[in-house]
């Protein structure tokens, strides 16, 4: 997850530095990206409504392995006491390589883990291929959100409208594949988004539409969606 906005920091970049020399790493780089987002939305299901601040941090080496941590709060629906405000911290590690100049890939794992209700943490596996302005990724669950087992296919690509607009693609498909207390079935979302970069900003607005989700605790996402981005 390699970005070109990315400075030295004292204490993490070292840190980071030490876990990763075991990989043989020669340097490390670290980013940052402090977002709003006008609802936090994820696969289809809204995570956050209204105005969300958001924080992620990477770091990356020349030996293409990287690691980072996300931030955000949330909105999870709890059975006995309704819908409850916490934090998700998902934490995630791997290594993308190139194949050719134009073709790399890239593999890892994640953690994502919630403040008030553990039944909800779940990690994924994931391996993917990537091109400049597209990607491919496959995910695994062995227990989604605390359930069963499950598969995501993220498509992702970009599409240039000038010097500093794009225009951003996503489309996933999420497949039980078993474990679920009830009968679950595919499901899907899409997003269409203008981006634009500012300087050191990055600003998009865009569409975002699901269709069938296995999590009904979850509502849907707003169609509108739109975010602000600082990197440093």
């Amino acid at each position: 997850m390699p970005t070109d906005r990315r400075r030295h920091t004292p204490f993490l970049a070292l840190a980071a530095c030490f876990l990763l020399s075991f990989a043989g790493a020669a340097r490390c780089q670290t980013s940052a990206d402090l977002t709003v987002v006008s609802e936090y939305a994820g696969r289809g299901v809204s995570l956050q409504r209204g105005l969300t601040p958001q924080l992620r941090v990477e770091h990356d080496t020349d030996a293409g392995w990287y690691g980072g941590a996300f931030a955000s709060p949330v909105t999870l629906q709890d059975h006995a006491e309704g819908r409850r405000a916490q934090a998700q911290l998902t934490i995630y590690g791997g290594r993308a390589l190139r194949l050719t100049p134009a073709l790399s890939w890239d593999a890892g794992v994640t953690r994502n883990s919630y403040s008030r209700d553990g039944e909800w943490n779940f990690h994924e596996f994931y391996a993917g291929l990537a091109l400049q302005r597209a990607s491919a990724r496959l995910f695994y669950s062995p227990s989604y959100y605390g359930e069963g087992r499950s598969l995501y296919l993220d498509l992702s690509g970009a599409v240039p409208l000038g010097d500093q607009l794009r225009l951003a693609l996503h489309a996933g498909l999420w497949h039980p594949m078993g474990g679920y207390d009830e009968p679950a079935s595919n499901g899907g979302d899409v997003r269409v988004a203008l981006v634009t970069d500012l300087g050191d900003f990055t600003v998009q607005a865009g569409w975002q539409a699901r269709w069938r989700s296995y999590l009904t605790e979850f509502p849907k996402p707003r169609a509108f969606t739109a975010s602000v981005s600082l990197h440093f």
